[in-house]
């Protein structure tokens, strides 16, 4: 029997020779791009055994981010009809039985731990070494049938590496040596108990069976995915625009456009798109916000857009576009162009006819452009306009990551670019904005387009006792998310500053600091829609500014500190909300405290010195008690 060390010595070794095939396929086929480096590509996800065509005869093979066959090395590529065996979980593939996966944890491309998974009845060694491969499982002759059929269906070519690679796997030095994970759940567990970065990572090696299924759900359809905060729609979203322009898709797609919430949003999640992007396929990542000011042209800001717009009167869209519309047969473009088209608009006799409200609408619009341009309320509308005068570039598919905060008009111009189909995710339950109630409030806004709605209900990232603790705030027809892998995890803090007589802020910082030492390499959010308050406070205590969101103590932890709308889309290993009153006073719902709360995903604690919304206030009374008893 091997041991853990030495399995995964050989596993590394293979990760090694397959991070550097990866590396010299890319550049084969990337002329033009921005060399990219070995670190930019997630490592191997996991193995699969399956029945050959002969009695006793295994076929083994890698599941991976990228197709690589060459002489020691088989890796499908995750979006390969084969790879649905490790993701399903399934028990047989073509009449052929599965007898065991393996999946891998990793840290830094490094392969850290793995779980063997019998689905068969247990014989043998799971994988065999090189060393033993000949005598135990042979690799089936190059003839096999089954192979040769899994190759081609793969799409792969045997390839010999640019370089000569040595595997050497004869010991795997700083690894250690807990026993390897027993269950899925437990690696799963291990996966998310693990410090979070500040960039998200592609989960290839623990992507559930629910959302490998919403990740590949055909594109000849919209889809709308709702989920409970805490199921994995962030990953559902990177992992399906990676999988719609993956180029060994039979009918990959040439360009997607995948959107968030803000730009930390975007930050957040660019890198994992990176790790799963296999070469000259075209993925856009952007925030909404980015997006509308470079429609327009104006300069990047690193403010959030505003959520809650203001309402817009039936049949305003419709008039935009009429208007718009007659404009472009004139053929002018360029920077004068929208703004004298705004000028002529807003100066039009033709509203005669056209509802009062529709009239009291345009006659509240800025008189000049100029006007208009310094309201950010208003930019959606410009870029509709925009978008309508002078189109732009067009997209084969639309993916929206916290959709239900879409306003009218920034559905209006995202409808402009998006030639195929939608695929929206969020959670109604986290909407900022109160102008949508249901996702078929928002989707009917996209007429003449069939959508199919998916519900994701298994929690994964946030710990059971922070879900339930900001489940408190929502009605009981939301329903609840099923239990996390996590457990009941550590209870939320919540601390009066008022009964200590002290500010809200020095308790924050100091919550701050306790979490960083209790969560060495994770990561710790404060989020308050009084953010200034806490930064000045970080001033005087002496920490620095490394960016817009990030700051550094004396002992140069790091820390995030995020207003309700900037958090939206992100995750931490431990969060501080500070003054949750502050929330609805800003809002007037709890949508945007609920998804503040739910941004931590081992430890949460809040700090307040006026009330508390009163469903919190008894669920705080409620742990209060248990806590003493």
């Amino acid at each position: 029997m091997n041991d853990k060390k030495q399995i995964l010595a050989y596993e590394n070794s293979m990760n090694d020779l397959y991070l550097q095939q990866v590396e010299n396929k890319t550049w084969s086929h990337a002329a033009g791009v921005p060399e990219r480096r070995k670190t930019d590509f997630s490592p191997l996800s996991g193995r699969i055994s399956i029945g050959g065509d002969r009695p006793g005869e295994v076929v083994n093979y890698y599941i991976g981010p990228m197709h690589i066959d060459q002489d020691n090395l088989f890796v499908i590529s995750w979006v390969a009809p084969a790879a649905a065996v490790f993701f399903k979980n399934m028990n047989t593939w073509q009449s052929k039985p599965v007898r065991v996966q393996r999946r891998f944890i990793q840290k830094a491309r490094r392969l850290t731990n793995y779980a063997d998974i019998w689905i068969g009845r247990p014989s043998g060694e799971p994988f065999p070494l090189l060393g033993d491969e000949v005598e135990q499982t042979p690799r089936p002759p190059k003839a096999s049938p089954w192979l040769s059929k899994a190759r081609a269906r793969a799409g792969v070519h045997t390839t010999k590496p640019a370089n000569d690679v040595i595997v050497e796997f004869s010991s795997l030095q700083g690894t250690e040596q807990e026993a390897p994970a027993a269950t899925m759940e437990d690696l799963l567990r291990e996966t998310l108990l693990r410090p979070r970065s500040l960039g998200l990572s592609s989960v290839l090696s623990t992507l559930q069976a629910e959302q490998y299924d919403l990740v590949t759900y055909s594109d000849d359809k919209s889809l709308v995915v709702q989920g409970h905060a805490g199921t994995g729609k962030t990953i559902v979203a990177t992992h399906r625009a990676a999988w719609l322009v993956d180029e060994n898709r039979a009918e990959a797609l040439e360009s997607v456009l995948l959107l968030g919430p803000t730009p930390a949003w975007e930050a957040h999640v660019s890198s994992a798109v990176s790790e799963l992007s296999g070469g000259g396929k075209e993925i856009v990542v952007s925030s909404l916000h980015s997006l509308i000011l470079k429609v327009l042209g104006f300069e990047p800001e690193i403010r959030p857009r505003p959520v809650d717009a203001a309402r817009v009167p039936v049949g305003a869209d419709a008039l935009v576009r009429e208007a718009a519309l007659g404009a472009r047969k004139s053929g002018k473009k360029g920077p004068t162009a929208l703004g004298d088209f705004y000028h002529s608009f807003v100066t039009q006799l033709h509203l005669n006819g056209m509802s009062t409200e529709l009239k009291d609408w345009a006659g509240d619009l800025p008189s000049t452009f100029n006007g208009a341009r310094k309201d950010p309320l208003l930019w959606p509308l410009l870029a509709y306009m925009s978008t309508l005068i002078d189109p732009g570039e067009v997209f084969e598919h639309v993916i929206v990551d916290e959709a239900q905060d879409l306003t009218l008009f920034e559905w209006r111009v995202l409808e402009e670019m998006n030639a195929g189909s939608w695929t929206l995710v969020g959670d109604m339950q986290q909407r900022h904005s109160q102008q949508v109630k249901s996702w078929s409030d928002a989707t009917s806004r996209i007429t003449d387009t069939p959508w199919d709605e998916r519900v994701m209900n298994d929690g994964y990232r946030t710990s059971q006792a922070i879900a339930e603790f900001a489940a408190s705030l929502l009605s009981k027809s939301a329903g609840m998310r099923r239990a996390s892998p996590l457990g009941r995890g550590i209870s939320p803090r919540v601390i009066n500053a008022a009964e200590l007589r002290r500010t809200v802020e020095a308790i924050a910082l100091e919550q701050c600091r306790r979490l960083a030492s209790d969560h060495a390499e994770g990561t710790v959010a404060v989020i308050t829609p009084h953010i200034e308050k806490v930064l000045r406070e970080a001033r005087i205590s002496g920490w620095s500014a490394e960016d817009r969101w990030t700051w550094s103590d004396k002992e140069l932890y790091r820390y995030s500190f995020l207003t309700p709308e900037e958090a939206r889309g992100l995750e931490f290993d431990a969060v501080v909300v500070v003054e949750p009153s502050a929330f609805r006073a800003n809002s007037g719902s709890d949508g945007k405290l609920y998804t503040s709360l739910t941004r931590a995903n081992l430890e949460l604690v809040v700090v307040h010195s006026g009330s508390m919304p009163a469903a919190l206030e008894r669920e705080s009374a409620r742990l209060a008690r248990k806590n003493s008893s």
